[in-house]
């Protein structure tokens, strides 16, 4: 299994220690828990994590769902737990970016194959592991992305955002996503800075395709997508638009 950033979000400390133990058996490490809404979304936003086991039922103002809601747009696999079997909650969990609903007590096999069905779509086997790599070539205008015998040129002017993913890193154009074997940070030093920025430790946008910037919460808009802007990034991606901060 991959090596993956986790962030548990759990108030009850029996259930995470249950959770944390599971991990282990799996080889997986937890990186990070959290007991209450304020803190799980704050180190979201922050850092990105690859997988968020959320519990439903939080103590405060907002719940796992409400968590959920709110960060739809990052698209991050969340694997719900819960102490009750209420369908209407199940339910209101589809229109998240939902990839288990585990009722506790579960067990190893339960939340194993649960987490392997997240791993798959963060890590698709048949473009980013094996033979049939893909490959990357800067080029002045472009970037040649080979994938087996075929070779797909990617021009700068068509790249909408770059998300990294660990080691590999997606290319998001209009019309496809192009996954490669290569940091974030290579892809950063190879763009023209004239045309690209980075806005969080895993994003890169290219500028003219910005459609809208909320500074106050902290997100904005490329394409049909919506992206975080990280605090640390903030203030010199602002000023590529000689904005007052």
């Amino acid at each position: 299994m991959q090596i993956l950033q986790v962030l548990l979000v759990e108030d009850d400390r029996s259930a995470a220690l249950d959770v944390e133990m599971l991990l282990d058996e799996m080889g997986l490490k937890l990186a990070s828990l959290k007991d209450n809404a304020v803190d799980a979304l704050q180190y979201i936003y922050d850092e990105q994590p690859d997988l968020i086991i959320l519990d439903l039922e939080l103590k405060g103002d907002k719940s796992g769902l409400d968590i959920a809601n709110e960060i739809n747009h990052l698209r991050i696999p969340i694997i719900f737990t819960t102490s009750f079997k209420d369908k209407t909650t199940f339910e209101q969990t589809k229109s998240t970016y939902s990839f288990g609903y585990l009722v506790k007590p579960f067990n190893k096999l339960s939340l194993q194959s649960t987490i392997e069905q997240a791993v798959k779509v963060l890590f698709p086997e048949d473009e980013l592991e094996g033979p049939g790599e893909n490959e990357l070539t800067i080029m002045p205008d472009m970037v040649l992305v080979k994938h087996v015998n075929m070779l797909y040129p990617v021009r700068y002017d068509n790249i909408l955002f770059i998300q990294g993913e660990g080691n590999y890193c997606s290319i998001h154009t209009i019309q496809r996503k192009y996954l490669l074997k290569a940091p974030l940070k290579k892809m950063l030093e190879a763009m023209p800075p004239s045309e690209f920025a980075p806005i969080h430790k895993s994003f890169i946008v290219r500028l003219d395709k910005v459609e809208s910037i909320d500074v106050g919460s902290g997100k904005l808009v490329v394409g049909k997508e919506t992206l975080p802007l990280g605090r640390n990034f903030k203030n010199s991606f602002l000023s590529r638009f000689n904005q007052l901060k």
